[in-house]
């Protein structure tokens, strides 16, 4: 079965309805339940997606109707969460099989058990099922800081030998990591971010990896290589001279373990745990992190998630672009700041930043593109990189904005 071949299944559709979320999931139709069970019946459907789809039906409540599922399945299957999970991941093994119906059974997971689940989720071992059936019922029902923190130390543990070499000492290191799945309405500033605080006497850094979805936009590893940027292929070369624009992790150079999910998360279709906590790795032990989170409850649970991780500053960017952590101009932007103390624990404070008021500008429309080019995007940064303007003023305003409201919160970090 291939990715696009999956992706025109019933059962895909089927995860579209009911893997949304608390508030927004839906109940099958008669017409996709019936295509879903034919499905079933002939086996044409992915451990993985198999896992996803009931994993996001179990968590968003079984109606009546859904459960004429059954006739692929058994009489009463979908109310008998060991039967339910066998089905699904009969070749995981038996403690995950057993994790899998503690959460179908809404319950959430202290870190060591979360931990413990995560090494699974990125081994070699067979269970993929039982990786889609997790990866859905967290999503659905939200992640617990607990959860997010357990899986993070897993994922740290799959870091490539090249990224645990000791950093070389230096100047402060930034680390900037924006969604994965990229934009689809506006234009990634991301490298000239970094190059702002390269001038600001920090060594910069950004996380770029394969776009797994569901956007089909560009995102910053294909903005990084059109604009010729440099990777970083190990921890020692940050005692090299600063590259213009920073340096670069990619993904499966850092770790293949991870790398490996995005075919995983292709075929699930919505966002699990991954496209939070993959920005959240540590490779070069930076002393500041700056990430986004568009959705509102995600940003003190993003903030909480990085001071365990252990960075000691934390900018999350709420309210931006999505996608991105670009700042809007038309309306004002919410930072949420962290810093760790001497004894250990952290501060916090939300700053807002108003971009029409620190231009003294007043935009009439927020830009929005159905298509962004690459091409395009590509032109202005390195056009901006190198005369500090392009031929775009909506851009350079955003540049602007964006690195002054960032500014402020690493000075209040550094304080």
């Amino acid at each position: 079965m291939t990715l696009t071949s999956s992706s025109n299944l019933a059962v895909s559709d089927g995860i579209k309805a009911v893997g949304i979320g608390k508030k927004g999931s839906k109940a099958l139709t008669p017409e996709l339940i019936q295509a879903i069970v034919r499905e079933l019946r002939e086996g044409c459907v992915p451990a993985v997606v198999k896992g996803a789809f009931f994993g996001a039906l179990i968590t968003k409540g079984v109606t009546p109707e859904e459960k004429t599922l059954e006739e692929a399945l058994g009489p009463g299957v979908l109310s008998d969460f060991p039967k339910l999970a066998d089905y699904v991941a009969a070749d995981a093994p038996a403690p995950i099989q057993e994790l899998c119906v503690r959460l179908l059974r809404q319950e959430t997971l202290d870190e060591e058990t979360a931990k413990k689940l995560g090494d699974f989720l990125f081994s070699s071992e067979p269970g993929d099922g039982a990786r889609g059936m997790v990866a859905s019922i967290m999503r659905v029902r939200y992640e617990t800081p607990e959860e997010y923190t357990g899986i993070l130390r897993s994922i740290q543990e799959t870091i490539e030998p090249p990224f645990r070499e000791e950093v070389p000492s230096g100047e402060p290191i930034i680390q900037i990591a924006e969604p994965f799945d990229g934009v689809d309405h506006s234009y990634l500033i991301t490298p000239l971010v970094l190059q702002y605080f390269q001038k600001q006497r920090y060594r910069a850094v950004g996380l770029a990896g394969r776009n797994s979805g569901p956007k089909a936009g560009h995102n910053l590893l294909d903005l990084v290589n059109a604009v010729g940027a440099t990777f970083l292929r190990r921890n020692t070369e940050l005692r090299d001279k600063k590259p213009d624009l920073g340096w670069y992790i990619r993904q499966q150079d850092m770790s293949t373990a991870m790398d490996r999910w995005v075919e995983l998360r292709r075929q699930i279709i919505k966002r699990p745990f991954l496209s939070t906590l993959e920005r959240f790795v540590n490779p070069v032990k930076a002393d500041i992190l700056i990430a986004s989170a568009f959705h509102p409850p995600y940003g003190e649970k993003m903030i909480t998630v990085a001071e365990k991780a252990g960075y000691p500053g934390v900018i999350i960017v709420r309210n931006g672009l999505e996608g991105t952590l670009a700042f809007p101009l038309k309306r004002g932007v919410k930072i949420l700041c962290s810093a760790r103390q001497a004894g250990g624990q952290y501060r916090r404070q939300e700053n807002e930043f108003n971009p029409e008021e620190y231009l003294n500008i007043s935009v009439e429309v927020e830009e929005k593109f159905e298509q962004p080019s690459l091409k395009e995007n590509a032109r202005l940064v390195n056009e901006y990189a190198r005369a500090g303007r392009t031929d775009y003023q909506l851009f350079d305003w955003r540049v602007k904005a964006t690195c002054a409201g960032l500014e402020e919160a690493v000075k209040w970090i550094q304080k």
